[in-house]
């Protein structure tokens, strides 16, 4: 399957790279319909230290690098984006259950590696989600047209006019 055939199925991301692929940290997509699973992909990168801050760094007695953050989300950022690469490569339009690690690698680098589940996704039929219950008028007669000013009431109801007649616990 081409990427391009997928496109439509989700919306682009922030991202130019990225554009045709959706990328969460969740394991599954909520609206959508996992048609394939592709497998694992990974986006790997090798990142120097920049030397002359480490040593400024030593001289500061081990202050904050105020620039780390910044560098720190680019790294992550670019990570996600190869990801979103390498996953459309492979056919697929969105990635599940993405995480990021880093580590050092010696004393001049930092590896940044963003990984996940490749999946072919669209989007389900309009339906409301699992947990939210359907209009008791819906469930008890869905062909009539529903009355937008009209209280929506179960054919098992119980009649409110008669509550007077209703038992009751004896006090």
């Amino acid at each position: 399957m081409r990427p391009r055939e997928h496109a439509s199925q989700i919306p682009p991301t922030r991202s130019a790279s990225i554009e045709t692929v959706l990328v969460v940290t969740m394991d599954h997509l909520p609206g959508y319909e996992i048609r394939e699973v592709l497998g694992q992909v990974v986006s790997s990168q090798a990142r120097t230290r920049n030397v002359y801050r480490e040593g400024v760094k030593s001289l500061r007695g081990g202050a904050y690098d105020p620039a780390a953050p910044e560098n720190l989300t680019r790294w992550r950022t670019d990570a996600v984006a190869r990801l979103g690469e390498e996953a459309r490569r492979l056919g697929a339009n969105a990635v599940l259950g993405m995480r990021f690690e880093h580590r050092e690698v010696g004393e001049m680098w930092m590896e940044v590696c963003a990984y996940g589940t490749a999946v072919v996704a669209y989007r389900s039929p309009a339906a409301p989600a699992p947990d939210q219950p359907l209009v008791a008028a819906e469930t008890a007669h869905p062909a009539e047209p529903i009355d937008s000013g009209a209280i929506a009431e179960a054919p098992s109801a119980p009649n409110l006019r008669t509550a007077g007649e209703t038992p009751t616990r004896p006090d």
